[in-house]
């Protein structure tokens, strides 16, 4: 059975695998290093790096052939040679700019989402229909900078995604928390006759900030 991200006690879990827990704000969090290393992760980030060298490889080429048109221009201005090689080098170029653009978006994609739901989790979003309706929500706010790190641009300038997610659910995402398990309470669940959770109870998803 795989490992839960976050645990609201250590009860029951086995000696041995406590060790792999860190409490933060009265949950276990499951401290997990090297996500990039995870295979579909790597196939991505690889395959991305690859396409991205092709495109600046591409870019060279370009620059390189518009200065040696510039050159014959100067005896040839009409050089239908010249004009032919830079219309397949542009095209080339476009190809390699597609398909750099196609492998970033997968990886962003899945390193974005990644990044938003384990924030989210620490938070207390733990409730698989609400952690999966916000993290679609939320998704087009984040970004990732150059070096991976995720943040979010707000009226404040770039946030940090942990701060930003943390400030969120203190503030209008308060209803997609989990409440603390005891006392007799459902843990924030509200049920009709039939057993069904009440989604529809917790503010609309259509309210979440907007990218």
């Amino acid at each position: 059975m795989p490992l839960k991200t976050v645990l609201e006690s250590l009860e029951g879990v086995d000696d041995a695998i406590q060790s792999f827990y860190t409490e933060t704000d009265g949950k276990f969090i499951l401290q997990i290093e090297g996500v990039d290393d995870h295979p579909d992760v790597a196939t991505l980030r690889n395959a991305y790096a690859r396409s991205k060298a092709d495109k600046d490889t591409a870019k060279g080429e370009a620059a390189k052939l518009k200065a040696d048109i510039a050159v014959l221009q100067k005896g040839a201005p009409d050089t239908a040679a010249a004009q032919a090689k830079m219309t397949a080098l542009e095209e080339q170029l476009a190809a390699a700019t597609a398909k750099a653009g196609e492998w970033e978006g997968k990886y962003t994609g899945v390193t974005r989402d990644q990044s938003l739901k384990s924030a989210l989790q620490s938070a207390g979003v733990t409730e698989p229909a609400f952690l999966d309706a916000v993290t679609a929500k939320l998704a087009p706010m984040v970004k990732l900078g150059e070096d991976g790190t995720a943040y979010v641009d707000t009226g404040m300038g770039p946030k940090v995604l942990g701060d930003f997610v943390k400030g969120w659910a203190n503030s209008e995402g308060k209803a997609f928390v989990s409440k603390p398990q005891g006392g007799g309470s459902q843990a924030g669940t509200v049920t009709t006759k039939g057993g069904n959770p009440l989604l529809e109870k917790v503010p609309a998803l259509a309210d979440l900030p907007e990218k």
